[in-house]
């Protein structure tokens, strides 16, 4: 690098990385299929209020920023649902049906299993 070439701030550079992935990161609990495309985080707030985002497969808790930053990826956060969230949505139908569940409606519920309890 030439002497009158500017000097590239990189931990600037990581900063404003950092600040755009955790932004577009989800900010409603829920179970989410990550932007790398593969994997599955369960995001959840505890009675404490701290948010703990736990990956599938994953022994560790993780924040907003180091999820956001170690499971990057091109795809946008999708979010999935729980068998309790179908269960809800199924109770919620049949009540404004007056309890029946035989009329046409389009419900698009990606399901996932979770392997420990979701807070609601």
């Amino acid at each position: 690098m030439g002497d009158d070439e500017p000097a590239i701030d990189w931990e600037g550079v990581i900063r404003e990385m950092i600040t755009r992935a955790t932004e577009a990161a989800p900010t409603e609990p829920g179970v989410y299929k990550m932007p790398c495309g593969e994997c599955v985080v369960d995001f959840f707030i505890t009675a404490e209020g701290e948010e703990r985002w736990l990956v599938a497969g994953d022994d560790r808790s993780y924040t907003r920023e180091t999820v956001a930053i170690a499971r990057h990826g091109d795809h946008p956060w999708e979010r999935l649902y729980t068998l309790a969230d179908a269960a809800r949505e199924v109770a919620r139908v049949a009540a404004a049906n007056g309890g029946a569940l035989d009329q046409p409606r389009e419900v698009s519920l990606r399901l996932v299993d979770v392997d420990h309890d979701t807070p609601p």
